[in-house]
C-alpha cells in the first residue's frame, strides 16, 4: 500500500502529490485559455447556459459552475462552434480522470457530455471505528453500517484522480449520509489505491459538547428510599462506557440506553430479591439524567417521619408501611397492606389495616381500618414522583375528611398542605422525609 498524505479539507492519495507540479502547470493553461477568451470575446449579455452529463449527481454542480462562469463571459453572438471549442478545452484541462465526449449546443443550452479517461476501478470502503467500549461500540459499527452501502453507491465510477477538482463535493456529499445515523462524529478521509481497487477510509473524532457526567434518581412506591442509594452507586459504576460520547449521537440512542439500564438494574441482588421491575428514563446531556422508576411487583415496604406546621394538635409522626401484591394484569394491581403510626408528641400509636389496588398507573383506590377510631375509611391515593405534584384523600364512614396535596421536592424531601377535619386547626404544613 502506498504511504497517505491526509488533509484537513480534502480526499487525497500519494498520487496526487507526485502529480502536483503537474496539476499546478494544467490549472495555469486553464486559466490561460479562460484569459485569451475574454480577450476573444468581449464581456456582453450571454444567451447560453451549460448542462453536464457523464457525471456523478454532487459533481455536476461544481463542474456546471465552473462552466457557466466561463460562458458568461462569452459574446451573445458567438458561434456555437466557437462556444464548443473553448468549452472543450477548458473542461479538459480542469476536470481530471473525465475527457469531453461530447458538445451539444441547443439554441440557449450547451451539453458537455463526459466520460472517464482511464480504465474503470472498483472502490471500497473501510470504516476505522473509534475506540469504544460495549454496548457504545455495537451500537457505533450498527449506525456506520447504514451508511455503508448509500457511501458505496456515491463514489462508483469516480476516477480517483478527478477528486482533485471535486473532493469537497463528495466530502460534503458523504458528510450528509453520515450524520442521521452519526450525529456528533467528525468524519476525516483518507483515499488510497492498492493494486485491485481504491479505497475509502473514514475515521471517526467525538465533537462537543460530549456527555461528561450521569445523575440518576430513583423512585418507587413499594421500596424504600434508604435501598436507593445502592442502586445508584451500581448504575454509576457501569455509566463510564458512555462518557466522552457526543451528546447529540447519545439522544439518538436514548432507548437504547434505556434498556441497557433497564436490564442492569434487574439484575441487581435488590431488584431480583423484591421481584422488582425498572423503567429508566434516559436524558442525554453534558451532565446526563436517569430517572428510573422500580416497583415491586409482590411487595411494598416504607417509611417516612414527618413535621408539622401551623398547628397545635400535630408535632411530629413516624410511620411504616408493609404490604403484599398480587398482579392480576400486567399494570393491574392488588395489595393487602398494614400501616403503623406513632405521633410524638403524645406517642400515640394508630394501626391500619387495608386493602387497594390499581386500575391504572400511580392511581390506587381502597379502603383500611383503623385502630384510633375503630372504623372504616376509603382511601384515594396518587403516589409522588419526583418532581410532580401528587394528593391522597382519606374519607372515614362517618364522613371526616384527612387529605394533602404535596409535591416530591427530591429523592428524600415532600412537601404537602395537610387538611383534616378531626383537628382544631384543619390546615397545616407537612414535611415528609422518605426513609
Amino acid at each position: 500500500m502506498p504511504a497517505v498524505k491526509r488533509t484537513s479539507s480534502t480526499l487525497a492519495s500519494e498520487n496526487f502529490s507526485k502529480d502536483k507540479i503537474s496539476s499546478i502547470f494544467s490549472y495555469w493553461v486553464a486559466a490561460f485559455i479562460f484569459a485569451a477568451t475574454l480577450v476573444m470575446f468581449p464581456a456582453y449579455a450571454y444567451s447560453y447556459s451549460v448542462k453536464v452529463e457523464g457525471l456523478s449527481n454532487w459533481q455536476k454542480e461544481p463542474a456546471e459552475r465552473s462552466l457557466n462562469a466561463v460562458v458568461q463571459k462569452l459574446s451573445s453572438t458567438s458561434s456555437r462552434a466557437a462556444v464548443a471549442k473553448i468549452l472543450s478545452a477548458v473542461s479538459e484541462q480542469l476536470f481530471s480522470g473525465y475527457k469531453v465526449n461530447n458538445i451539444i449546443s441547443n439554441e440557449d443550452e450547451v451539453v458537455v457530455s463526459f466520460i472517464p479517461d482511464s480504465i474503470f476501478r472498483n472502490w471500497s470502503v473501510k470504516f476505522e471505528y473509534p475506540s469504544l467500549k460495549s454496548p457504545a461500540a455495537e451500537w457505533f459499527v450498527a449506525d456506520a453500517e447504514k451508511a455503508l452501502e448509500s457511501i458505496t453507491e456515491v463514489i462508483y465510477g469516480v476516477p480517483v484522480a478527478s477528486l482533485a477538482w471535486c473532493d469537497a463535493a463528495l466530502r460534503n456529499e458523504i458528510i450528509g449520509l453520515l450524520k442521521p445515523v452519526l450525529p456528533g462524529w467528525h468524519p476525516t478521509f483518507i483515499v488510497y489505491e492498492n493494486a485491485d481497487e481504491n479505497v475509502l477510509k473514514i475515521s471517526f473524532t467525538a465533537e462537543l459538547p460530549l456527555v461528561l457526567a450521569l445523575n440518576p434518581t430513583f423512585s418507587s412506591s413499594s421500596l424504600p428510599t434508604l435501598l436507593h442509594g445502592e442502586l445508584k452507586e451500581d448504575i454509576l459504576q457501569e455509566f463510564p462506557p458512555f462518557l466522552g460520547l457526543p451528546v447529540s449521537w447519545a439522544k439518538l440512542h436514548t432507548k437504547d440506553v434505556n434498556v441497557w439500564a433497564e436490564k442492569f438494574l434487574d439484575n441487581r441482588g435488590i431488584v431480583e430479591r423484591t421481584a422488582s421491575r425498572s423503567v429508566a428514563d434516559f436524558s442525554a446531556a453534558a451532565v446526563s439524567q436517569m430517572n428510573v422508576n422500580i416497583e415491586s411487583r409482590r411487595y411494598s415496604l416504607g417509611a417516612w417521619a414527618a413535621v408539622y406546621g401551623g398547628t397545635k394538635d400535630r408535632s411530629a409522626e413516624i410511620g411504616l408501611h408493609i404490604g403484599r401484591r398480587v398482579f392480576l394484569f400486567d399494570d393491574a394491581a392488588v395489595e393487602a397492606y398494614g400501616e403503623g403510626i406513632v405521633e410524638l408528641k403524645d406517642w400515640t400509636p394508630e394501626g391500619r389495616l387495608g386493602i387497594r389496588c390499581s386500575p391504572w398507573g400511580d392511581v390506587w383506590i381502597g379502603g383500611e381500618w383503623s385502630s384510633k377510631d375503630d372504623m372504616w375509611w376509603g382511601r384515594l391515593n396518587i403516589s409522588p414522583r419526583l418532581h410532580k405534584p401528587y394528593a391522597w384523600l382519606r374519607v372515614r364512614e362517618d364522613g371526616e375528611i384527612n387529605t394533602a396535596i404535596g409535591w416530591k421536592a427530591t429523592q428524600y424531601i415532600s412537601f404537602e398542605l395537610h387538611f383534616d377535619s378531626r383537628d382544631n386547626d384543619r390546615w397545616s404544613l407537612r414535611m415528609l422525609g422518605n426513609l
